[in-house]
Order: structure tokens, then sequence, then C-alpha cells
């Protein structure tokens, strides 16, 4: 998935199903249905319905518009076989960012299912690290809640302390 992740870094991952996945989604799944019994990270290029065709350089057109591919490794294409299917219902067509190298849906389009995975096959989503509470963060912002109650606690225990011992009306000293 280079450039997006480059090799050997960190990825935050949401659990998910794929009832949610969109187009553009960056998903981990099983890949099963393409006869291997790993997990593997790619790009959600098209959902159940849509109509992909990829042409010999390599641009990718869903629905008949050419999509614009920032994340692409290196030149933004690469060699490819045309490719045209239609993605059946329930259906993900998955793309790697390294076209290059990327055994991804283009790879298995001869296969059942013309190369795309089930939707039920997603085990979670890329996220963007900041978007997910880590335990650090979790436990200064519970410190800091604590603290602010606190703090609040001690201001109407003084409070109620004064109102009841009079502090702060004017009395009078006397001597015995």
């Amino acid at each position: 998935m280079e450039p997006t992740y480059p090799e050997g870094s960190d990825v935050t991952v949401k659990p998910v199903d794929g009832s949610g996945v969109r187009r553009g989604d960056v998903v981990l799944f099983s890949a099963r249905d393409w006869g291997a019994d790993s997990v593997f990270m790619m790009r959600v290029i098209a959902v159940g319905g849509d109509h992909v065709v990829i042409d010999e350089p390599g641009r990718v057109k869903v629905n008949g518009k050419t999509l614009r591919e920032p994340y692409l490794f290196e030149s933004g294409f690469s060699y490819s076989p045309p490719v045209e299917v239609t993605v059946p219902a329930g259906r993900l067509f998955l793309l790697g960012d390294h076209r290059v190298v990327a055994a991804d849906s283009r790879a298995h389009i001869y296969e059942q299912h013309s190369g795309t995975i089930a939707r039920t096959a997603i085990v979670g989503m890329a996220v963007d690290p900041a978007s997910v509470p880590s335990p650090d963060r979790l436990w200064l912002w519970v410190g800091a809640a604590t603290t602010a109650a606190g703090l609040v606690a001690a201001a109407v225990a003084a409070t109620v302390r004064r109102r009841r011992t009079g502090l702060g009306a004017h009395r009078e000293q006397v001597n015995f």
C-alpha cells in the first residue's frame, strides 16, 4: 500500500464489518475468496453495482468517470491488462496503491466473482490515528475530568462551610 502506508509503518485499524465500507476506504480483509489464508490491506475502488474499466496504461474508470488517484505510487499508472467488470451486489473491487506489484482484484479477474471480495470478508478499516482515542489520551482526559470535578467539589464545600459558620459575616469578639 505504498506510498500511503510505507512498508513497516504502523497502521491504526478500526474493526468493522463490510457494511459501512465506501469507495476510497483502505480496508483489511480475509483473502479466502482469492484462495489465500491471509489478511491483506487494499483500497476499495468500487462497490456492488459499480462498473469498473481499467485501460492498458492502468487508468481506472468507475461508472464512466476517471478516478483521480493522488495516492498512487510513483507515476500513478502501470501496465495492466484491460479490465471491465460490473461488481456483484454485496462485493467490493479492491486495488493496491502500488499497482506495479499489487496482487489485487485485477490478478483475480478471471476467477469466480471477477476478482471481487465479499463485504463480509472485511475485518477492519485503516483510520487516522488521531480519530481513535489511545489509552494514554483516554487516561489524560479521565485525569483532567477528575481534577476538574475535585476543584468544583472543593469550591462548593468551601461555600457551604462559610454559610454554616458565618465566616465573612460581621462578628464581634467577646472576651470572658
